[in-house]
């Protein structure tokens, strides 16, 4: 398995696995994500290094094992010492997976990011009401004007209106739960 193609595979391969295992060490999607891209990154760096005698999901999941434990290990750092802002004013810059892809592969990790959006999406709508969900359906995510909307659910355009509205402020609140219990029903 040596080769940049080759590598591209993997993470096609691993990247859906590699995020549901980031996010439940970590149980925050951003930090699932930043983990998911560092791993790819350093598995790329060390990839020729890469032993073929080992099974490589192993070898990738405790580069992201490791990763996860040494930023908590950070984190509990910053939390007993003050902060070095050195190294954030250094003009280092973080390199994200994103960049070592080709232009059509360079996606994998927004994809990724966009899946877990929309199963976010799909719990939260899950906790509205009916009337709230129909509606969101209907003219956010169908794309419905609303009065084609009321037209398919049979009410007033006004009543679309007020719908509409109260259900965008529930969404909002009940996303908020959602993505504050990590995502969890």
């Amino acid at each position: 398995m040596r080769g940049r193609r080759t590598f591209e595979d993997f993470v096609r391969l691993y990247r859906k696995k590699a995020f549901r295992f980031a996010y439940q060490l970590s149980k925050d999607s951003d930090e699932a994500n930043d983990l998911v891209q560092e791993a790819f990154r350093r598995a790329l760096s060390e990839w020729r290094r890469y032993d073929p005698a080992r099974p490589l999901a192993a070898w990738y999941f405790a580069i992201l094992r490791h990763l996860f434990l040494d930023s908590r290990k950070r984190h509990e750092r910053r939390r007993a010492g003050p902060h070095d802002w050195s190294a954030v004013n250094s003009g280092v810059s973080r390199v994200h997976y994103a960049e070592l892809l080709p232009p059509k592969e360079d996606a994998a990790l927004d994809q990724l990011e966009r899946e877990e959006t929309a199963l976010l999406v799909r719990r939260t709508l899950r906790r509205l009401n009916c009337e709230h969900r129909a509606v969101l359906t209907l003219c956010g995510l169908q794309g419905l004007k609303y009065k084609d909307a009321a037209e398919a659910l049979d009410v007033p355009l006004g009543t679309v209106r007020s719908r509409i509205s109260r259900a965008r402020t529930a969404f909002r609140q009940r996303y908020v739960q959602v993505t504050s219990v990590g995502g969890r029903r």
